[in-house]
């Protein structure tokens, strides 16, 4: 499950934060004190790791009104159980709002901010006799059957709770019954049972959180290996010894207790000692790192940037070792810029995508230009300040000079310095792109590659913030610049898209060159061979099929596995009774720019 949206009343800066749209990788922009922390911290307390106050209460606010904060999600289950055994869904239970999502409000009275009512917001029947069936007791089920007339038997084979709940639907969809949208108050019932299981994991690194190896969230990632390690054959046969010493140690000293108990009280004959272990706690970790002057010390005396990047290393751990079924997670991070130079800032980035692909999900707040930049423009969400209330702003009513504005953006932090620019549509092509380079310069086919000439790579967007600001100084720059993009075609009949069309003439007009791939995107100039050689399953494909999809998302990967023959076998063509290579020649053509 995911977070696809958020709306807010009454806390922090905001009197009411109508729902904005979150994506996988999420960026709240804005500049410094309006608000957009205060968004990560509701969810902090929406999904209870900490409490709300009074602290938290807007301070515009009407002394009598809630405080409210309401979460959608998608990607709900299948199937659960709302009843041991019994499967039914979230859809079928009519327990999701009219768009299928799963709609949790939590309203926090203020006479009583600790304990919040939950309600889910749903679209069920409009007839009151026939909604909320989901809640109900047996008792109240199998009155509400009597009351509507459906002729449900309390017990024998096949009858069950849900298949009374079944029978009132039914009954209300052949009497024509529309529905509504119906906001059903949650109490202790197997309802919010099942949705405290499946919600994903919060976990919120605020700006002055400690960022060593030694906090308490990354120990417990590892106890699991620390538990399977007890658990080794020749360790549990030394783990059973330890334990059966431990246990007459411990005996001894109960029995001496025992022995000065006798002198008050003839009440017990015996006392016992029953230790307990918890071997998966037993074992604390910290790295020690050595530098590159052979100079060892640990990670945690290194300074916080060093400790962020250690941190999103950490993450990436998680997300690459992350099993099916595993409960999703959700990392909110504020402010990750701190401390770090841009240039890290945009590899911390490209570690935040490498996790929403392995289907994590990453809120951040920022005021950097270079976060900012590189999210697309549909991913970000800019809070601005008036007056003491806050508001946000969404496309399609984001301004990209609003956006530039607002950050103090005037010319871009990554074209100085290059003798050309090639744009690129992610940090994947990037990488694509100079590993092809770097294995054709080595192999004798081109003399040099992108860091011989001072080629420097941004990946942006035909509409996000960074390629807006790009092109606008591109226009004040005498710079070479290139774009390559996907073709994006299921064929080889398909037309180009028109959006990409349109952003050829603009590129081209500011005096660049704009590049389209013949075949589909990156991946479909993986060979087969490196597939096979990489242990990857997959089913013949071609040009345009949707390898992402087809096979999986980090397909692309396998360049750094090809040789240099395979590169040149899957990127051959003919035209007019030649023989090409594209990406050799594309390669050969950016390297004159410079």
């Amino acid at each position: 499950m995911r977070i696809t949206g958020i709306r807010i009343e009454n806390f922090g800066p905001f009197e009411t934060l109508e729902e904005i749209k979150v994506g996988n990788l999420a960026t709240f922009i804005g500049r410094n004190d309006v608000g957009k922390s205060n968004i990560l911290k509701a969810l902090d307390i929406f999904f209870d790791k900490s409490k709300m106050s009074i602290l938290n209460v807007c301070l515009t606010s009407p002394d009598n009104t809630d405080i409210i904060i309401e979460v959608t999600f998608d990607e709900v289950p299948e199937t659960i159980e709302l009843e041991t055994g019994i499967s039914t869904s979230f859809q079928d239970e009519r327990l999701v709002d009219e768009n299928g999502l799963l709609r949790i409000r939590k309203i926090y009275p203020r006479s009583n901010l600790e304990k919040p009512l939950i309600v889910l917001v749903t679209h069920d029947f409009a007839d009151d006799e026939y909604a909320g069936l989901s809640i109900l007791k047996e008792s109240h089920l199998n009155r509400r059957c009597e009351d509507v007339g459906v002729d449900a038997s309390r017990s024998g084979a096949g009858i069950t709770n849900k298949s009374k709940r079944d029978a009132i639907r039914d009954q209300a969809a052949a009497s024509g019954v529309g529905f509504v949208s119906r906001e059903l108050q949650l109490g202790s019932d197997n309802v919010i049972k099942t949705i405290k299981q499946i919600l994903p994991d919060y976990v919120f690194f605020k700006t002055d959180t400690p960022l060593g190896i030694g906090q308490t969230m990354v120990q417990s990632g590892f106890r699991p290996f620390v538990k399977s390690g007890f658990e080794d054959e020749d360790i549990a046969e030394k783990k059973s010894e330890l334990e059966s010493k431990m246990q007459e140690s411990l005996q001894t000293e109960v029995d001496k207790i025992h022995e000065r108990l006798k002198r008050h009280t003839d009440a017990f004959t015996e006392l016992y000692a029953r230790p307990t272990f918890q071997w998966d706690k037993a074992v604390s970790m910290n790295i020690t790192g050595k530098d590159t002057h052979g100079t060892v010390i640990p990670l945690e005396s290194r300074g916080s940037g060093m400790q962020r990047l250690v941190m999103v290393s950490y993450f990436e751990y998680i997300a690459e070792e992350k099993s099916e079924g595993d409960r999703d997670i959700v990392y909110a991070i504020e402010e990750p810029e701190n401390c770090l130079h841009p240039s890290l800032q945009r590899e911390m980035m490209q570690s935040f995508r490498t996790l929403v692909e392995e289907g994590f999900q990453i809120l951040i707040t920022s005021h950097s230009p270079v976060f900012a930049g590189i999210s697309p423009i549909e991913d970000l969400t800019l809070i601005k300040r008036e007056q003491g209330v806050a508001s946000s702003v969404q496309v399609p009513q984001l301004s990209l000079d609003e956006v530039a504005f607002e950050l103090g953006v005037g010319s871009s932090d990554q074209l100085f310095g290059f003798d050309a620019i090639v744009f690129v549509e992610g940090p994947n092509d990037e990488t694509f792109f100079r590993t092809v380079a770097s294995k054709l310069k080595e192999s004798g086919e081109i003399n040099s590659d992108f860091d011989d000439v001072n080629i420097g790579f941004i990946f942006t967007g035909g509409d996000n913030l960074k390629h807006w600001v790009d092109r606008s100084v591109m226009r004040q720059l005498t710079r070479t610049f290139c774009v390559i993009v996907d073709s994006d075609r299921s064929s080889a009949t398909d037309p180009i898209p028109s959006r990409k069309l349109d952003w050829k003439s603009e590129v081209e007009r500011d005096g660049g060159t704009f590049l389209i791939l013949r075949k589909r995107a990156i991946e479909n100039y993986i060979h087969p061979d490196a597939l096979t050689r990489r242990g990857i399953a997959f089913s013949p494909y071609d040009a345009f099929t949707q390898l992402k999809k087809h096979i999986r998302k980090d397909v692309w990967r396998t360049i750094l596995h090809m040789e240099t023959r395979e590169i040149l076998e899957m990127d051959q063509y003919s035209e007019s009774g030649q023989v090409h290579n594209e990406l050799k020649e594309i390669i050969e053509f950016l390297l004159t720019l410079a």
